[in-house]
């Protein structure tokens, strides 16, 4: 539960927010070092591996931010299992059936076949998708990049169409993360006309009561009646 200061609420605690700058920091530099391989007979993948300081350290950069990118995953992950607080934040991320309701609800709302919004808690269903998304993400690309990584060791415990299987799937996976996260992440926490320009809770974890109201208003009601 947030905690009320003044006329706003910490909705997000420093270490949350930390995170947040590691992982989207990670997934932008893996994504352009991954398309500089994808597409190094391109002009503008030469470029790319040009900018990178050529091809020996475009491999070294990739790895040290999936690294990165994995430890940070990790990291997460402890502290929701281990701190009570970040415990019960996590808990409300899991996907619930009233997600579904309020996706349908959310449809027929922009389709104006209902005037009536979906009414969110902490997490709406986007949010929710999303975080998950980042966790599966994570997880197929350090999966498949560790099998890419030691390939010698791999192809020698693997059949061949396995590695071609990983390759096509962490270059995809790389490639879904990237829109994902450039398209409809950045036009929901930033460019959505509620928020528009952007969205500060990532940087100062804060949100104002009316806002919380407006976008949250499960959420609000229940600080309300503490």
């Amino acid at each position: 539960m947030e905690s009320i200061k003044g006329n706003y609420v910490i909705r997000f605690a420093l270490s949350f927010r930390f995170q947040h700058v590691l992982v989207f920091t990670s997934m932008i530099i893996l994504a352009l070092t991954g398309f500089a391989l994808m597409y190094h007979n391109t002009s503008w993948g030469k470029m790319l591996i040009g900018l990178e300081g050529g091809f020996v350290m475009r491999g070294r950069i990739h790895r040290v931010f999936a690294i990165v990118l994995i430890f940070t995953v990790l990291w997460h992950f402890l502290q929701v299992i281990f701190t009570e607080k970040s415990h019960k934040e996590f808990l409300k991320l899991r996907p619930e059936l009233n997600d579904f309701k309020d996706f349908i609800m959310t449809l027929k709302y922009y389709l104006r076949i209902s005037s009536e919004k979906a009414r969110f808690e902490k997490f709406n269903f986007i949010q929710k998708f999303q975080y998950w998304g980042v966790i599966a993400g994570t997880f197929i690309m350090g999966v498949t990049g560790i099998i890419l990584w030691f390939k010698d060791f791999s192809m020698a415990a693997l059949p061949k169409w396995v590695m071609d299987v990983t390759l096509v799937v962490h270059g995809y996976e790389g490639t879904l993360a990237f829109l994902v996260l450039f398209f409809w992440h950045q036009y929901n926490a930033h460019l959505n006309p509620d928020v528009f320009p952007m969205d500060m809770t990532w940087i100062n974890g804060k949100m104002s009561l009316k806002d919380l109201q407006e976008r949250h208003p499960l959420e609000y009601e229940k600080l309300m009646h503490e």
